[in-house]
């Protein structure tokens, strides 16, 4: 609990700070517009390019309700060098800018009929030599997990609830798979067409969440009626927590590396992948540690929710239960919000920090609530979290 309090505090900082400088990181210009009545017009705003030997990239995302549109960018001399065509609802996408020397060139933004919202960013890249820090990122993914897995094992843990804790988090992703399949398919089907797109973007981050939190907790309760012992004491619950957390970690990091090798050993799509990643890190400050904050973050609200469900199954109680359950979904929710925002707003990966962090107090405080109420204090004058850490750090499970 003080090395979750401590990382907490350290997220918060990081977020913050991080958000409050994004604004400014990498970005050359930005352009948009937004229409809330049916409007066929074109806009032309200027360009400066300050250095012809840098890369640059141009990210433009539009969502209309109605008509269509485009955004071309045109050389000094008049020349089209870049065009992306919006269609109704959705359209997004990220490319080389056109970079045939310095100096202003002119972006021009056509709409007809259209309502609905627009935004066209140029971005310096950074040199692709510094994106061999992204293989930092992926040691992380892999050598924290173990790390933390090897500290709550030395701590008391054992390793038997850790991998019941990689059970759930195995069952609960191929249960929440199959469901959200359905889910997306019935909302877009019932909600796409009757809503604006960007509110049913939002509803489907709610859905798909609220459908991770039943999945997840569905998961928990299978695997602890199978292990009866999980239910014993919350060291053993909270070492399961420990154990889903880590097994996403280790994934997400092997299918990074195994990304990152496929980028920088040549092939058709490689050049495109480090495109991509390079427009990443510059509006993301030190995209390496991204990742890694965010998945350990995500692991500590899995603890909680877990240690929730697992006692309120131990006093059959539906609060818990239902406590654990709205962690497991707001998590996902989070993530799903802040990416939806990223559509008009920071594109930062620290952005999902920020609106997560909020949800990770608030599993901190859950959990420590209910250790409170789960373990007995065995010596007089002794609070339970006391016992609960004394117990903890002498290596009783």
């Amino acid at each position: 609990l003080p090395c979750a309090h401590r990382l907490l505090r350290s997220c918060f900082v990081i977020a913050i700070f991080s958000v409050a400088h994004v604004a400014s990181a990498g970005v050359v210009v930005e352009h948009r517009g937004a229409y809330d009545t049916v409007t066929s017009t074109i806009e032309s705003f200027s360009v400066e390019v300050p250095d012809a030997q840098r890369e640059y990239g141009i990210s433009v995302t539009a969502i209309l309700d109605s008509g269509s549109g485009s955004l071309r960018v045109l050389d000094r001399g008049g020349e089209m060098v870049y065009q992306h065509l919006w269609s109704t609802r959705y359209s997004q996408e990220r490319s080389r800018f056109p970079n045939t020397g310095p100096g202003a060139y002119t972006m021009e933004a056509t709409v007809e009929n259209a309502r609905g919202e627009w935004r066209a960013r140029v971005v310096a890249l950074p040199a692709r030599a510094s994106l061999k820090w992204t293989y930092a990122s992926a040691g992380l993914l892999i050598v924290l997990p173990l790390l933390i897995v090897a500290i709550a094992h030395r701590r008391g843990a054992t390793i038997k609830f850790a991998a019941a804790g990689a059970a759930m988090f195995l069952i609960g992703r191929v249960i929440w798979f199959v469901g959200a399949i359905a889910l997306d398919i019935a909302a877009r089907f019932t909600l796409e067409d009757s809503i604006s797109y960007g509110a049913f973007l939002w509803v489907q981050s709610i859905l798909l969440g609220a459908w991770q939190g039943c999945a997840a907790t569905l998961a928990v309760i299978v695997v602890a009626m199978l292990v009866r012992s999980l239910r014993e004491k919350p060291a053993h619950a909270i070492a399961a927590g420990i154990g889903g957390g880590a097994l996403e970690m280790l994934v997400t990091g092997a299918v990074s590396v195994l990304g990152l090798l496929g980028m920088f050993g040549g092939g058709p799509k490689s050049d495109q992948a480090q495109f991509l990643l390079a427009y990443d890190m510059a509006v993301t400050p030190l995209l390496p540690l991204a990742d890694p904050v965010i998945l350990a973050v995500q692991t500590i609200c899995g603890v909680a929710a877990t240690t929730l469900v697992v006692h309120g199954l131990r006093t059959r109680s539906s609060g818990p239960v239902f406590g654990g359950m709205v962690i497991f979904g707001a998590v996902l929710t989070a993530v799903g919000a802040s990416r939806t925002l990223s559509l008009f707003g920071s594109e930062s990966r620290w952005a999902i920090l920020a609106v997560l962090a909020p949800v990770a107090a608030w599993s901190y405080v859950l959990l420590r609530r209910n250790l409170l109420a789960w373990v007995e204090s065995p010596r007089e004058g002794e609070t339970a979290l006391d016992a609960f850490t004394r117990e903890h750090e002498a290596g009783i499970d």
